[in-house]
């Protein structure tokens, strides 16, 4: 990540820590060393079609007309950091068209307040 306050580890998000643990208890398998590697992140955060039918869903829900896109999910006021190995993941995994040094990334812009 480019900055600083982006670059945050999954194991810095107890909700991360703890969902790895519980797939290694459900799934039987040793704890995932990195949330990517968790099964839920693989079928949830990296199946396109699990992608569309989240995103239909919440645009019902929420009344988002089909032509507003995913940045109008959260809004401006609620934000949520995500670790930046999840982050670099999903990028890999869905690339913006065209050629990789043309893609430009917003800044995650997380305003703490004091």
């Amino acid at each position: 990540m480019d900055r600083e306050e982006e670059s945050i580890c999954w194991q810095e998000i107890p909700a991360c820590v703890s969902i790895n643990q519980e797939a290694a208890q459900i799934e039987e398998i040793p704890v995932p060393e990195c949330i990517t590697d968790n099964p839920a992140f693989q079928y949830l955060c990296l199946n396109y079609w699990v992608l569309q039918v989240a995103w239909s869903n919440y645009r019902q829900h929420y009344g988002i007309k089909a032509h507003e896109g995913p940045e109008d999910i959260l809004g401006e006021e609620i934000r949520v950091p995500l670790p930046s190995c999840a982050v670099s993941c999903i990028r890999a995994h869905f690339p913006p068209p065209g050629l990789e040094e043309d893609f430009v990334f917003e800044v995650f812009n997380l305003q703490l307040s004091n």
